[in-house]
């Protein structure tokens, strides 16, 4: 693992607009480094844009779809042109749509799968081959905690975190002696109107007993492994420490979610 200076470093992150990938815009151009944000939604990116601006450094806007391949690669290109060399790729942009299996529409499962796994891994083969030519770069994921465990009604989106977080893995293993640095970060529920748009009573009541987290505390993580690169951080505590039983204690980990969460939904009635 290697790391690098954030201060004038050049930056690309998806799913830009809002929420985490906010929240990492403003923490990474107050930390000095220049930035490419991507995202559909153009006139949100403009206005994260210029919040970033103030900060002092360079900001460029690439209006992006990450599920279509050619424009994972003009992004690429067109952060090359306005910055130079692709320092770090932040991989964040991603949607949810949460039903059960039996009620899960096959577009949904399949544009989250498009856009959350093959957006980064698209993203990810676009900007490699300049990284590793200069035996330099830093690729964090944007995972969840949802990519360690599976949860009831989640199924779909369950789906496309485990897939990002073998992908992560697996690169790892392929340039770690390249000089590229690659990190996943585990986020918890945070305090964004993804969850808020998602969830609508849909996730399973035990995860509702921890605290969402604010998408400022999961910028500082990614901007913690640009630094020094982490092979996983799941975020906040308890979460972590769950997902550590869970994946010792699987069985017993489900057991007590179904159970814990079968008791709270009883108490609601």
């Amino acid at each position: 693992m290697h790391g690098m200076e954030i201060r004038g470093s050049n930056i690309v992150i998806t799913g830009a607009s809002s929420g985490i990938g906010r929240a990492t815009a403003l923490e990474l151009a107050r930390r000095g480094a220049n930035l490419v944000l991507a995202a559909r939604r153009e006139p949100h990116l403009a206005e994260v844009a210029d919040e970033c601006r103030r900060s002092g450094g360079r900001c460029a806007v690439v209006p992006t779809d990450v599920a279509n391949r050619e424009a994972c690669h003009h992004l690429i290109h067109r952060a090359s042109e306005e910055l130079g060399p692709v320092d770090a790729l932040v991989n964040n942009a991603g949607f949810a749509v949460f039903d059960r299996a039996e009620e899960a529409h096959p577009e949904d499962l399949i544009e989250m799968m498009e856009t959350n796994y093959m957006g980064a891994v698209q993203c990810t083969q676009a900007v490699l081959p300049q990284m590793l030519e200069r035996k330099r770069g830093s690729i964090v994921n944007v995972g969840s905690i949802s990519g360690i465990m599976g949860y009831a009604g989640m199924g779909g989106y369950c789906a496309t975190k485990f897939a990002l977080a073998g992908f992560t893995e697996a690169l790892r293993d392929e340039v770690i002696s390249r000089g590229v640095d690659v990190s996943l970060i585990c986020p918890g529920t945070t305090d964004t109107p993804f969850f808020i748009t998602a969830e609508k009573g849909k996730m399973p009541s035990a995860s509702r007993l921890v605290l969402a987290i604010s998408p400022e505390r999961v910028a500082a993580a990614i901007a913690a492994a640009i630094e020094s690169p982490s092979y996983r951080k799941v975020l906040p505590l308890i979460p972590s420490l769950f997902m550590k039983f869970k994946e010792c204690c699987p069985r017993t980990a489900h057991f007590l979610m179904r159970r814990v969460s079968a008791s709270l939904l009883r108490g609601e009635r």
